[in-house]
């Protein structure tokens, strides 16, 4: 069995970088939607570089955060110093042991439920939680809606890193980034919660976002991704430079910019 490393190690700052935060309007129906108050426990499941974290810690709740990532794990410290109420460990959630039994009452997970055991994940956030508390769920993809041209310059940038990964890779056998497209549709999502037996879904409630990139942030978004890095994992600087220059041609000859249009899609369920 091939070894798999840590997805994001050495790219979190990249990811922290060009990775997009929460719609506002998101955040607030999660809190007006499970009613949490300032005074509850809050447990947050995978944070990565903590982009969901300081949107709630702004609004002075108390989190206590599990992160598997080291590179993610040093960016969300630097990032929620001055959060006296949020608290971190790095360790995977499947491996974490809750100290004193404590009980949650809202459980949260943006852009990485998918990561974990299905077998454990619900029955160990179930356990976790006081009795009617919350497990809240979000994420993004690119939206089906979005342009062709989007469309069409993605699909010249598959091409590309394609290309490269047949042709220039230095070791076939080097170990592998876990990775995983995120990308689910909705009625799996809802089936897996359902499946479930011990959570029902409350509410689902969608969202969009437009967001603009230049040649150099679309190249970096690009490079967040698990499965290319672990392409990138294999070639040579120069090579890598060159793939660069390449994709750029490719986006300035569209216009120098890339429109995505994000669907964030949020789950509230409910212990039962």
């Amino acid at each position: 069995m091939a070894v798999k490393i840590e997805p994001y190690k050495g790219i979190a700052i990249i990811y922290d970088e060009i990775r997009p935060s929460y719609p506002e309007r998101l955040i607030q129906d999660v809190i007006s939607k499970t009613a949490i108050k300032s005074s509850d426990k809050l447990l947050e499941i995978g944070p990565g570089t903590g982009k969901a974290t300081i949107q709630f810690a702004e609004k002075g709740f108390a989190i206590h955060a599990i992160e598997p990532g080291e590179d993610m794990a040093e960016i969300f410290k630097n990032k929620c110093a001055d959060y006296s109420r949020v608290s971190l460990e790095v360790v995977t959630f499947e491996e974490w042991d809750c100290p004193d039994n404590d009980k949650y009452d809202l459980i949260y997970c943006a852009q990485s439920f998918h990561w974990l055991d299905t077998n454990i994940k619900y029955k160990k956030c179930h356990k976790l939680l006081k009795d009617d508390g919350y497990l809240v769920l979000f994420w993004y993809n690119p939206s089906d809606t979005e342009a062709a041209v989007t469309k069409e310059i993605d699909h010249k940038i598959d091409e590309i890193v394609h290309k490269y990964a047949s042709n220039y890779l230095i070791d076939k056998k080097k170990p592998e980034r876990r990775a995983h497209s995120g990308v689910s549709t909705e009625d799996e999502r809802i089936a897996e919660i359902k499946a479930s037996g011990i959570f029902e879904l409350v509410e689902k409630i969608d969202y969009t976002q437009e967001i603009r990139n230049n040649a150099q942030q679309c190249i970096k978004a690009v490079k967040s991704v698990p499965a290319v890095a672990s392409v990138l994992d294999g070639l040579e600087d120069e090579i890598i430079s060159k793939m660069d220059r390449e994709l750029e041609d490719v986006i300035r000859n569209y216009g120098g910019y890339v429109t995505t249009v994000f669907k964030f899609s949020l789950y509230i369920t409910k212990k039962v």
